[in-house]
């Protein structure tokens, strides 16, 4: 076994490479992104004896690599670029993630019997989630403290959500076609965007060019010393100024606070030109899904799997009635409904990956900017879900 700390750090690393590697070969791989892929090789590695399921490095994590991810894709949310997405695509973004505050209030009301005391914990981290992606669920998990073998099953759960949902996309797009159709022309005017979504009349090469860049923004950058050694500052200073908040106002929790600093940073024009955050967030994300994964006994994750995995369900189940309705009622484009629907549940990354397969191509960029806003919205929603729970079962 591993247990030199500098050593444990190093073979993390290695696993992250091997993980991208894997990822850029192999497209089973490349659907359920190498960060899963990172959540299952921690929990395998820790319960076969490679690495411990805790230790220094471990608590390092904890401590370091989610408040880092948090301000550095944060610090790419520019609030201006919400107005270029297009009002009917932010009504269907704001319905998807108004579903899955309805969706966690509701299962964790309904099903805390069955789940157990850390429901109203998991109905707030899996409401972030299903606002922004996993590093909602991984912020929100980390600050309500969920129970550590709870904490690695649910957010296996939540990993694993992304692929099947945006199955489930493709197939509500063919079932729900001709009544969304129905619905936007009677809407007139505002029916064109749908058509022309349905009808991707754009340059398909070039489209696809900026879908792959847009790709590449998460996993390559063009990185200097100068912007590094900033991205690397701010998120310590934004970390030490939300525990100086937290002094003060105890009942503030640090992922809001940093979430809230993070926010107001990024709409600093100097800060917009930074190059790498986004790669460097999601580098970080890595190593801490190979942690969580590996602090988790294999037992308790499995006897902890089937109550979490109907929980997660149950909130997707509201979050689709929810989005799907509202879209519906306010006559938006099913294209519309659905990439924002994926947005929230799976993240920018996912919102890309449905735009691409289903060629709404003028969708995407758009879809990408509210999925990378949810980053900051989910947080907020994830500790109000919790909140809410919590007050309605006690």
């Amino acid at each position: 076994m591993i247990r030199e700390p500098i050593l444990v750090l190093a073979f993390m690393l290695a696993v992250v490479a091997f993980t991208r590697w894997l990822e850029q070969r192999y497209e089973p791989v490349k659907k359920i992104s190498s960060a899963v892929v990172c959540t299952l090789l921690g929990i395998t590695l820790a319960n076969v004896g490679v690495i411990e399921h805790t230790g220094p490095v471990h608590q390092s994590v904890f401590t370091f690599a989610i408040p880092y991810a948090i301000v550095l894709v944060i610090m790419g949310t520019n609030l201006r670029e919400l107005a270029s997405a297009g009002r009917p695509l932010l009504i269907a973004y704001l319905a998807a993630c108004f579903g899955s505050l309805v969706g966690g209030v509701v299962a964790g009301a309904t099903m805390a019997g069955w789940v157990g005391p850390e429901t109203w914990k998991l109905s707030g981290a899996f409401s972030a989630a299903f606002a922004g992606g996993g590093m909602n669920f991984a912020a929100v998990g980390q600050g309500l403290e969920i129970d550590t073998s709870t904490f690695a099953a649910a957010a296996l759960a939540d990993n694993l959500s992304t692929v099947p949902y945006l199955l489930l996309q493709v197939w509500l797009a063919g079932m729900l076609a001709t009544m969304f159709l129905r619905r936007t022309r009677l809407g007139g005017a505002a029916a064109w965007e749908g058509e022309g979504a349905w009808e991707a009349d754009v340059d398909e090469v070039g489209a696809e060019a900026d879908e792959d860049a847009m790709r590449r923004r998460w996993t390559d950058a063009d990185i200097n010393i100068t912007d590094m050694a900033i991205l690397g500052a701010l998120p310590l200073v934004a970390l030490w100024l939300a525990r100086i908040v937290n002094v003060r106002y105890p009942m503030v929790p640090d992922v809001l606070c940093l979430t809230t600093i993070a926010l107001i940073v990024a709409q600093l024009p100097w800060v917009r030109k930074l190059r790498g955050a986004e790669m460097l967030s999601y580098f970080a994300l890595h190593i801490f899904f190979i942690v969580l994964g590996a602090a988790s006994e294999l037992g308790m994750v499995f006897e902890a799997g089937l109550p979490i995995f109907g929980f997660m369900i149950a909130i997707i189940a509201v979050h689709v009635v929810i989005a799907y309705g509202v879209g519906w009622l306010a006559r938006i484009d099913l294209p519309t409904v659905s990439i924002a629907s994926q947005a929230a549940i799976g993240g920018p990354g996912s919102a890309l990956a449905i735009g691409m397969a289903m060629k709404w191509h003028r969708l995407v960029a758009p879809a990408v900017i509210v999925g990378i806003f949810g980053y900051a919205l989910g947080n907020y929603l994830g500790f109000a879900c919790a909140r809410i729970v919590l007050a309605l079962v006690g």
